[in-house]
């Protein structure tokens, strides 16, 4: 855009130096200098009178030009500052939205830690009340609850804490950037192992299998009561997103969120062009990067 400005500018610039000199050539203010000396005007010839005359038309031909290719570019520096506005105003609300998203992450954060510390706080407390009924032989102390968590991690959804009953995308081995859905059933060791079971069943109707994987295989999916704190993905964004109507997860890219919380996607591969689907929000997740 810059150099189709620079470049109409530059032909206005010479059409107005054209019109310059065209009007420098024109002698006939030194026919007639002093309006009150009209001595040399009643002592032209017929043939001097008209070639004047040419030349007046002339050189207000070339004044309308001139009044006309700087009305023009009048009009066009206004609609430019009109853009230059505009740009300047979205970049700004842009800055406030961006400022917001921040805010609203910072307080998320804090949020979760508080949890975390308040979670840490009582956990410890019930370990302490359990040694204690322990130590005094009135019955056995209480295991803490396992909690695991996913290796990857994003500021669009949550990678812990991961609980018994928690809804996960596995990463099908030996298959290209396929995931599926499933339940945790088991937390292993220091909560990095799981052991997971698919919750369809399979094509006879028995029991969907069971997997046991690690933290780099699955993504936690949010549950209904996250959903008020996930952030908007933005344009464009590349994301691992569950396919309507079945439980399986493919790459697809963001091209617009829905105020019912839903997010219009396009997904790799689709047969139909330009095909479009919506999914919910919670089923929506960040494609892992490597």
């Amino acid at each position: 855009m810059g150099s189709e400005i620079e470049g109409n500018w530059d032909i206005v610039i010479t059409s107005l130096q054209d019109i310059c000199t065209s009007n420098e050539s024109i002698t006939f203010n030194s026919v007639y200098k002093n309006q009150n000396d009209l001595s040399k005007l009643n002592n032209l010839t017929s043939e001097e009178i008209s070639k004047l005359q040419k030349e007046i038309i002339d050189h207000k031909s070339n004044l309308g030009t001139a009044k006309r290719l700087i009305d023009t570019s009048n009009d066009n520096l206004m609609k430019l500052i009109e853009i230059i506005q505009l740009q300047q105003q979205q970049q700004q609300k842009q800055k406030e939205e961006q400022a917001k998203l921040e805010e609203n992450n910072k307080r998320s954060r804090d949020e979760a830690d508080l949890d975390t510390k308040s979670t840490s706080k009582s956990n410890s407390q019930s370990s302490k009340n359990s040694k204690t009924t322990s130590g005094s032989g009135t019955g056995k102390g209480k295991k803490l609850k396992k909690i695991g968590r996913s290796f990857w991690q994003s500021k669009y959804n949550p990678s812990e804490p991961i609980v018994i009953g928690s809804e996960v995308a596995f990463k099908l081995r030996n298959r290209v950037n396929e995931w599926i859905q499933c339940e945790v059933v088991k937390i292993i060791g220091d909560g990095i192992k799981f052991e997971i079971r698919d919750p369809e069943p399979d094509e006879n109707n028995h029991p969907g299998n069971t997997f046991k994987c690690n933290y780099k295989e699955i993504l936690l999916i949010p549950s209904i009561s996250d959903l008020d704190n996930l952030v908007n993905y933005s344009y464009g964004s590349k994301v691992l997103a569950r396919y309507p109507d079945t439980t399986t997860y493919y790459p697809a890219i963001v091209v617009g969120n829905k105020k019912d919380g839903n997010v219009r996607l396009k997904f790799d591969g689709e047969e139909e062009v330009n095909k479009e689907c919506e999914v919910e929000r919670r089923l929506v997740l960040p494609l892992p990067q490597k």
